[in-house]
């Protein structure tokens, strides 16, 4: 059935490649084609993403009375959450039966392990779990879902026509690029996040469609708003029209404060732990303990705010759902009851500031139990949440208590939300221009430039891997730098023509390993013990050893001069790991099993296998 659509547009594929090739244009021409329509599917899939997402909370908090939602029906707080919870946790395990968690490391494993394909069904999948989860209150951000359903758009546009391995990389790339562009309007920031965090590759030939791809899918949203009815431009997430005073600049004075603020920034980093629980109500759970935070929230809020809620304008409670709303207060100077009650920074108010420290860590443990117990979201705007809480806090202290009164504790909200991110992800050039594009104000960059630097590094101080390679390395794989490694890391062990395994018994005299080796062998033997199973690894250079002294070979056995220590690689592994491998051995050749069978070898893999299939792939992708 889809031989019906994939033929005719391969045949498509093949002649426009070849009318570009005429025309001067590279092997990679075709892939700006794409790049063009991944980019306007990926902007119309992240609007109708945010409009669903605002249905179901529309649904759940707007058409219920406050009064009631926030005084006798406070219960509700529990139980819509849990609801969310448990409609994502039956539709993910019994309709998708999909794998849990927030999508990006499920882009970066495929990108690493194989082609960047992802199953286009997952991009259904995301929007529905996702929007249940943070439309119910869960609190998550609506990014991490965006990027698997571009990387899912563009993996069904590649299988449409039907493109070559080494190019679907590239084409996921574009799809993760253009959601983010299409969430922030953040076009350089979309590119970055695709190249720093998802390809952790800067060559020409995958910038070029990748940067086609973000800018197609900004211009995509802003004309699908406008056809909507809305006379100006606006993204998914839009800064306030009062944003930080223009004209603010970082001078001297504040250097120590931004240094500081970015080691605190980079401390906050956290780690997302996995409840055992049932799958299927796991997301439940966790959603009916943030219910708990919730009404512990409004509990407080009326006891010591003595409002009915902080933030009325923001539907849920402050730490629930994406909190943008929350945050685009947070970045404006207004004065006290223009808003909310709590919204201004004019008057220094230590209800505000409590408020603000509060949020920061409810936010933290909100994020922790909706993503640990298996709902469907990102952490990027939590991560712009807890920075916007802690830098406005930050600059309120300083402002107040240190009598600094040229200091705009917006600002530090502003720049708070971009350091945290970088620490967070390990990505401080995507986080400094994401700060950029969402003020047009370069002034921002150099307060930015220097919180987030500082960040970064004290979060690799502490933590090694970012909340993402974490993740693939709970997986087994190593993420390092640099195109050559990122090429090694997608290529496998079964993509290799291993060497056929001259197997001995540990019982075996040496000398049957002698007459093998002079009837041709390698010089490299898989030793198995009386069960047939792996025991070790006799090496060439030992048998050139013992040959030194002749007279002992009759008295030796296979068992005297075999490695046992030696392990043995799965056909799963990828390149980079058998590489790595080899460098701490001082052996040409190392067993391989199939994946669950370690005892049984199917083969050796050799140094020279190994280098001749990566000069093969580099040569390819030239």
């Amino acid at each position: 059935m889809t031989q019906i659509i994939t033929t005719p547009a391969a045949r498509l594929r093949i002649l426009l490649s070849r009318l570009l090739s005429r025309l001067g244009f590279g092997d990679n021409a075709f892939l700006l084609i794409l790049a063009v329509i991944v980019g306007v599917v990926t902007a119309a899939a992240a609007v109708a993403f945010h409009q669903l997402i605002d249905l179901i909370r529309d649904l759940l908090y707007n058409d219920i009375d406050a009064n009631t939602l926030y005084g006798r029906g406070m219960g509700l707080l529990l139980f819509l959450p849990a609801l969310g919870g448990l409609a994502v946790g039956v539709f993910s395990n019994y309709i998708m039966r999909a794998r849990e968690g927030h999508g990006i490391v499920d882009v970066m494993e495929s990108v690493t392990r194989t082609t960047g394909f992802q199953k286009p069904i997952t991009a259904i999948e995301k929007i529905l779990t996702s929007a249940m989860t943070i439309g119910s209150g869960g609190s998550a951000g609506a990014e991490g879902p965006i990027v698997q359903i571009g990387a899912g758009i563009a993996s069904g546009v590649g299988g449409i026509f039907r493109l070559a391995r080494q190019q679907m990389p590239i084409l996921t790339g574009c799809g993760c690029a253009a959601g983010i562009s299409a969430i922030f309007n953040a076009p350089f920031g979309g590119v970055l996040f695709a190249l720093e965090i998802i390809l952790q590759d800067f060559s020409l030939r995958v910038i070029t469609p990748i940067v086609v791809s973000s800018v197609i899918a900004q211009l995509t949203v802003q004309a699908i708003y406008q056809s909507i009815g809305s006379n100006a431009f606006r993204a998914i997430f839009f800064m306030p029209a009062e944003t930080v005073t223009r004209g603010t600049s970082m001078a001297w004075g504040q250097v120590g404060n931004f240094v500081i603020f970015g080691v605190v920034c980079g401390l906050t980093e956290e780690l997302f732990h996995h409840l055992r629980l049932p799958a299927v109500i796991r997301p439940a759970i966790g959603g009916l303990a943030l219910g708990a935070t919730g009404v512990l929230y409004i509990v407080l809020s009326h006891a010591f705010l003595h409002v009915e809620k902080p933030f009325k304008d923001y539907p849920m409670p402050a730490f629930y759902g994406d909190g943008y709303g929350v945050v685009q207060h947070l970045l404006v100077q207004t004065k006290v009851g223009t808003v909310t009650p709590y919204a201004g920074y004019v008057g220094f108010s230590l209800a505000l500031l409590g408020l603000l420290l509060f949020l920061c860590v409810i936010k933290v443990i909100g994020t922790c139990l909706t993503l640990s117990s298996g709902g469907s979201g990102g952490v990027i705007a939590p991560s712009l949440f807890i920075g916007a809480t802690a830098g406005g806090a930050f600059g309120m202290i300083l402002q107040h208590y240190f009598r600094v009164s040229s200091i705009q504790p917006q600002l530090y909200a502003l720049v708070g939300m971009g350091a945290v991110l970088a620490a967070v992800v390990h990505a401080p050039f995507t986080s400094i221009l994401i700060c950029f594009e969402l003020t047009q104000d370069y002034k921002v960059m150099l307060p930015a430039m220097l919180a987030c630097v500082v960040a970064t590094g004290v979060a690799r101080l502490l933590f090694a891997d970012s909340i993402y390679t974490l993740g693939l390395r709970r997986r087994g794989i190593r993420i390092g730098g640099g195109a050559d490694s990122f090429m090694l890391r997608r290529l496998n062990i079964e993509q290799v023509p291993l060497e056929p395994a001259a197997t001995v018994r540990i019982t075996d005299p040496l000398q049957r390993a002698l007459d093998m080796l002079a009837n041709g062998g390698s010089g490299d033997f898989v030793v198995i013990d009386p069960k047939g199973d792996y025991a070790g690894m006799i090496v060439a250079e030992d048998m050139r050893s013992t040959l030194l002294d002749r007279d002992a070979i009759p008295l030796l056995t296979c068992g005297d001069v075999v490695r046992p220590d030696l392990p043995v690689l799965e056909s799963s592994n990828d390149l980079s790991t058998a590489l790595e491998t080899f460098s701490v051995l001082d052996v040409e050749r190392l067993p391989v099993c199939v994946r669950g069978a370690p005892q049984h070898i199917v083969g050796l893999l050799s140094r020279t296998g190994l280098m001749r299939r990566y000069q093969k792939e580099l040569a390819a992708t030239r």
